[in-house]
């Protein structure tokens, strides 16, 4: 596969047991994100569980995840939003730890918030969630 440095990540060896029961938002403020959850309303409205969840390190101008989860709840779903600390991790593993132990089904993140240049040289969290998830990942630019 050529350009851009994108790498595939091939599926997982089996299918999920559920797709979107449990949905982890990984909320960083951006217009990039915002779309990705606009993508994913079919999901949100048919899940169990929303979490909305922020790393401070990784946040752009904009909404809060706790902002973010009122505004879904506004619009008629149950969503939490938290907040957490990058601490010595980086973005993209607290999202993925944290989506993990919630025992999420269905990841939904923007992508490439940062320039391709950024990415390129500090890495990202869409760079570390696409060569790391193992769970079903829903993407918007």
């Amino acid at each position: 596969m050529g350009g851009g440095g994108r790498r595939f990540t091939p599926p997982p060896p089996r299918a999920p047991a559920s797709l979107g029961e449990t949905v982890v938002i990984a909320w960083n403020g951006s217009t990039e994100t915002a779309r990705a959850v606009a993508f994913a309303a079919p999901f949100l409205r048919a899940a169990s569980r929303i979490e909305v969840l922020g790393v401070d390190a990784g946040m752009v101008p904009g909404p809060s995840a706790e902002e973010m989860a009122a505004a879904l709840n506004r619009g008629g779903l149950s969503a939490q939003g938290r907040t957490l600390t990058a601490g010595r991790r980086t973005v993209g593993e607290i999202f993925l730890t944290e989506a993990e132990a919630i025992g999420c089904d269905l990841l939904i993140k923007g992508a490439y918030t940062q320039s391709r240049l950024r990415q390129m040289i500090f890495g990202g969290a869409t760079s570390h969630i696409l060569a790391h998830a193992a769970m079903p990942v829903l993407m918007a630019h």
